[in-house]
């Protein structure tokens, strides 16, 4: 299949007036930056050709490999430059090439916040590229008219990547196809992980998952716009989520917007359809005796500050809900140590293949073994309690903080695994982080133990830290004072020696 341009770039001329005194307006910048990044990444240089309300060749949109069209309040209300697109759309549906391996030939770039969909109704589906930025204190959009600097550089830079990215992957499929090289082949369920849609302050980071996870080889659902309204929105979520083995929720202070007939969000709606599916598998591996794999990674943002009160009965729920499973798991860590985790939780099968660790042999698998769990924050302080502990004769592994975050993490899970008592040290360290150590507790089976906990406590410095903790629901006790005495222990140790 051959074309006469690489890539067609429509505009109004409207969108293209001089920016700020300068010579160059906005689509001759778009067009610019496009040219250079996506010879960058092909490393060959593309034909492309800008068209636009002046030019009604027909040839010029079928000549055509991508389309580019810029969307805008000027490109929507002229008739050539909506002919255009749709005549490139049908033409392409028709000899069934407008979508590529989830890519589409017609790339959506919105400059500002408009309903094209009113418009081009029959491509909602399709993905749009978002070139502006929303305010973070106002809420308002704001269109990028300054291409350097720090914001440009992380969304504006970021959304052309991806574009450049995307043209290249569609040319070479194109390309694929015409030498007729290709043999189709469908992607399989371990290849393909469902990355849901975030709040406005997610979206950079929901970008570098995305591309991380499409460099090495990985579909990423999903692949088109969700639906606006809320049965057909939850009909493709299903869908998607039933091809996937993975579903990856970033979760920031932004509640997310609600489709149609809902008074949920998009990131609420996703979250439960993604624990209703992962119940669902898990129910059906223990009726089937199966193993068909999926499970669930909910990060939170470490920066959490302007939280509303519905944000955080929202981001409560998630924790809640997620300590029920052992498919899933909260993270609040930095993004480079959640891109580590996703990665070998791809590679290794994560939770439903234990990692080989190297065992500390000088610990008997059978044995009063207590782990002391401990912030990194109160390694000091919990120093008594792991001197008693060694002197009174147990054997008594503790949290490691050196090493690679994989391996620290597995420890942690194998430490659960084969204790028979658990001693948690809360000192200085947070509420989230003593809830999440709760959790840990309760998912213990999930990590491979087979064995009940003997004896289960906290020593706590400030007990009034535990009241809204649900330290009930691990059945431990709780136990401690600002000073450290060895009587504070007595209760802890009769259980585990009884």
């Amino acid at each position: 299949m051959k074309f006469e341009h690489d890539i067609l770039l429509a505009y109004h001329t409207l969108d293209d007036e001089p920016i700020g005194g300068g010579s160059k307006g906005w689509v001759t910048n778009f067009y610019r930056f496009l040219s250079t990044l996506v010879e960058q990444v092909s490393g060959t240089k593309s034909k492309i050709k800008m068209v636009n309300e002046k030019d009604s060749h027909v040839d010029l949109y079928n000549g055509c490999s991508v389309l580019v069209p810029i969307f805008s309040k000027h490109f929507l209300s002229n008739p050539t430059l909506i002919n255009g697109v749709n005549l490139f759309a049908s033409s392409a549906k028709e000899n069934n090439n407008l979508q590529m391996d989830g890519l589409s030939r017609l790339l959506k770039v919105i400059k500002f916040p408009i309903d094209v969909d009113e418009y081009l109704p029959d491509y909602s589906d399709i993905l749009s590229y978002d070139f502006y930025q929303i305010d973070s204190l106002t809420g308002e959009p704001q269109e990028f008219r300054r291409f350097f600097g720090n914001e440009a550089e992380r969304s504006y830079w970021m959304k052309m990547v991806d574009m450049a990215y995307d043209i290249h992957q569609i040319q070479k499929k194109m390309s694929e196809v015409t030498s007729k090289e290709t043999v189709v082949s469908e992607v399989t369920r371990e290849k393909t992980i469902y990355l849901a849609n975030s709040g406005v302050d997610m979206i950079i980071q929901r970008d570098i998952v995305k591309r991380e996870l499409i460099r090495h080889g990985y579909r990423v659902l999903p692949d088109q716009s969700l639906p606006k309204e809320i049965h057909a929105l939850e009909s493709a979520v299903k869908r998607d989520l039933a091809a996937c083995c993975l579903s990856i929720h970033l979760i920031g202070e932004d509640y997310g917007y609600s489709p149609r007939g809902s008074e949920l969000s998009i990131v609420d709606i996703q979250n439960k359809l993604a624990s209703m599916h992962t119940f669902e598998m898990h129910e059906q591996n223990k009726r089937d005796h199966t193993s068909e794999k999926f499970s669930r990674l909910i990060w939170l943002s470490p920066d959490l500050k302007n939280v509303t009160e519905r944000q955080k009965i929202f981001i409560e729920d998630l924790k809640t809900d997620a300590a029920a499973l052992d498919e899933a798991e909260v993270l609040q860590i930095p993004l480079q140590e959640l891109k580590s985790i996703i990665r070998e939780e791809l590679v290794t099968g994560g939770r439903f293949k234990a990692k080989e660790v190297k065992r500390d042999e000088s610990l008997p698998d059978e044995g009063n073994i207590i782990y002391l769990i401990c912030d990194q924050l109160d390694v000091e302080a919990s120093q008594p309690v792991f001197q008693y502990l060694k002197k009174k004769g147990y054997n008594v592994v503790t949290t490691l903080f050196e090493g690679q975050l994989m391996d620290l993490r597995y420890l942690h899970q194998e430490n659960l695994r084969r204790c028979d008592a658990s001693l948690i040290y809360f000192g200085r360290s947070s509420e989230d982080w003593i809830r999440t150590k709760l959790q840990d507790l309760l998912k213990a089976p999930g990590f491979g133990r087979t064995k009940p906990m003997r004896a289960s406590a906290i020593y706590a410095e400030d007990k009034t830290k535990l009241i809204n903790q649900n330290v009930q629901l691990t059945r431990t006790m709780v136990l401690g004072d600002s000073d450290f005495s060895p009587n504070t222990l007595e209760p802890f140790l009769a259980k585990l020696e009884n």
